[in-house]
C-alpha cells in the first residue's frame, strides 16, 4: 500500500479550520485585476499550515493585506485553502497525483477540485492496485467551467 503524502497525515483525516473570507471586489483597476481580496487572519493561516502539517522548508507565506489570489510573489502560487482542507490536498504530491497533471498539461493552481484525483488514488491503492494515469482516464474526462478545469465522468 501507498505511503500517506506527509509521514505524519493520517489518511481519511478531515480536519476542517476556520477558512478565510473574501472580502468585497476592488475597484477601479487596484492591483489583483479586480479579484475579491483575501481577508483572512495571521491565526487562520497558521492554524491552516498546523492542521495540513505544511512543512517550513516549503516557505508558504501569508499574503500581505489588500492581496488578491492574483498577488504571488515571483516563485510563489496561491493556493487556495479549500484545496487543503475540502480537497484533503497535501504536499508532497503523490506520483500519480502528478503524472495526472502531467498528462493533462495542468498547473496544480489550475485544478479544483483535488479531491477527486486523490481518491481515485486511495480506491486503487485500497483494492491492492497501483493507479495509472490510463486508468484514471477511463473513467474521468477533463472539463474546464469558468476557467477552471475539473474531471467529469
Amino acid at each position: 500500500m501507498a505511503e500517506p503524502s506527509h509521514p505524519h497525515v493520517a489518511e481519511g483525516e478531515n480536519h476542517t479550520p476556520s477558512l478565510p473570507a473574501a472580502a468585497e471586489e476592488e475597484e477601479g483597476g487596484a492591483p489583483g485585476g479586480g479579484l475579491p481580496v483575501l481577508k483572512w487572519t495571521k491565526a487562520q493561516f497558521d492554524t491552516l499550515m498546523t492542521t495540513v502539517q505544511m512543512p517550513q522548508e516549503y516557505g508558504a507565506i501569508y499574503p500581505h493585506e489588500g492581496d488578491t489570489g492574483a498577488d504571488a510573489p515571483a516563485g510563489y502560487v496561491t493556493m487556495c485553502a479549500d484545496f487543503f482542507v475540502d480537497g484533503n490536498l497535501r504536499l508532497p504530491l503523490t506520483v500519480f497525483v502528478t503524472e495526472v497533471l502531467e498528462w493533462h498539461k495542468l498547473h496544480i493552481s489550475q485544478k479544483s477540485p483535488f479531491s477527486m484525483i486523490r481518491n481515485f488514488e486511495y480506491t486503487f491503492r485500497a483494492l491492492g492496485m497501483e493507479p495509472t494515469v490510463g486508468d484514471f482516464r477511463q473513467f474521468y474526462q477533463l472539463t474546464v467551467h469558468t476557467g477552471f478545469f475539473s474531471f467529469s465522468q
